[in-house]
């Protein structure tokens, strides 16, 4: 399997701090920063082993979806854990780690 990558929980701050408002927004900003940071480490999203996702609240998990697996797209789409937690220390509403492999 080679090399892994284990990230730490993405939130959805901007460069500034800020969080965006919408839920959605924040899901795809997550998204796009692990994308990011898996590519930086020489992997991908198409290289994802386990993703864990945190939600402020579950009921938000078929928007979660839609976005997540259209995000996905044409890549292996790999075993998820995803749970509601109490909350966050901002306005953010998820927050997700995952684990990759390198090759």
């Amino acid at each position: 399997m080679g090399e892994v990558v284990w990230t730490g929980g993405h939130l959805p701050r901007l460069p500034d701090g800020a969080v965006p408002a919408a839920f959605s927004d924040q899901v795809k900003l997550v998204l796009e920063k692990i994308s990011a940071t898996l590519e930086s480490a020489g992997s991908g999203l198409g290289r994802l082993v386990k993703v864990n996702a945190y939600l402020s609240d579950i009921d938000n998990l078929p928007e979660f979806n839609s976005i997540y697996y259209a995000f996905l797209d044409g890549h292996p789409i790999p075993p998820r854990t995803s749970v509601e937690v109490t909350r966050f220390r901002d306005a953010s509403m998820l927050e997700i780690e995952v684990v990759a492999h390198t090759s």
